[in-house]
């Protein structure tokens, strides 16, 4: 995870939130359109990732 960490912390956070913004967008497409499992795990994902560059916007290697 150290090629987090050479990303600028004000990058990290923007970019964060916008990769948040699209996972929630598509569980919500995911929900509405029902197409499986595989939209369930790529909207998690993003989530999920979005929240580690949020998260780590203030860390130091």
């Amino acid at each position: 995870m150290s090629f987090i960490h050479n990303v600028p912390s004000k990058t990290r956070l923007i970019s964060g939130i916008a990769i948040l913004a699209i996972g929630l967008l598509s569980f919500f497409v995911v929900g509405k359109f029902n197409t499986g499992g595989l939209g369930g795990f790529l909207a998690g994902f993003c989530i999920t990732l979005g929240f580690v560059l949020i998260v780590t916007r203030n860390k130091k290697e």
